[in-house]
């Protein structure tokens, strides 16, 4: 995993809970662009995946389950 980063985010430890959300993205306007330099819109939607934590036993708990997501266009 550490693999996928620049550089290791964790040097003294492991994360106690790792968790994955999920943003929809859209493309700015000109006019938001010039006005405020947004390349992009963004809307949270949610968790993508349970929020996990490992446990004294080493084993994996879940902390929090995602919510089912909206309907969407």
């Amino acid at each position: 995993m550490l693999a996928l980063f620049a550089g290791n985010p964790f040097p003294n430890a492991p994360p106690k809970q790792v968790r994955a959300v999920l943003w929809q993205y859209w493309f700015a306007s000109m006019e938001e662009k010039r006005a405020r330099g947004m390349w992009w819109k963004r809307k949270y939607l949610g968790l993508y995946a349970p929020t996990l934590q490992l446990q004294p036993d080493g084993k994996f708990g879940v902390v929090e389950w995602p919510t089912p997501l909206p309907p969407h266009d």
